[in-house]
């Protein structure tokens, strides 16, 4: 395949799954320039590996897959970001205007609040089950069985119940 042709194709992917790539990437960053970052990140990874997609299974749960992983990788390598550690040493109130967007009390603020609070695991398998994946998809997407899918869920609701309660 052409270079032009595969840079074609995969645009029209892209273009076709982008909602997958921002809902990824707004449970995982916080601000909207972090939010770009990844979403440039995500689709790097993704445009790297486009040509060793075989199709052996559906394309956005090959996109998933990839857009959670990289996801969680960036989040990893933030933590260890020195701004961070550096910004640990003004109190709170200095420094969230300049890290925060504005709070919305809109019922999706609210579950995004609630799954950015979730463990990256968990995180992942509530936005795969809340965009419409059966069990059976999340399971192939994280690599755990349709059972534990299905239990992780379970508890999953209930912990996200209890944070929303505090937050509403």
């Amino acid at each position: 395949m052409t270079k032009d042709k595969l840079s074609e194709q995969f645009l029209g992917v892209l273009e076709e799954n982008t909602g997958i790539i921002i809902k990824v990437s707004r449970a995982y960053t916080n601000t909207s320039q972090d939010r770009e970052d990844l979403i440039n990140d995500i689709v790097l990874e993704l445009w790297k590996s486009f040509d060793k997609f075989k199709g052996d299974s559906k394309i956005s749960t090959w996109i998933y897959r990839v857009a959670l992983n990289t996801s969680m990788n960036y989040k990893r390598k933030r933590k260890n970001d020195s701004l961070f550690i550096f910004l640990n040493d003004f109190k709170k109130e200095e420094i969230l205007p300049w890290l925060v967007e504005p709070e919305s009390s809109s019922e999706s603020e609210v579950l995004y609040d609630c799954i950015d609070e979730l463990n990256e695991i968990n995180k992942a398998i509530i936005l795969l089950y809340l965009d419409g994946n059966s069990h059976d998809e999340i399971s192939t997407i994280m690599g755990i069985s349709k059972t534990n899918v299905g239990t992780r869920i379970s508890r999953i609701k209930e912990q996200i119940k209890q944070l929303a309660i505090t937050k509403i």
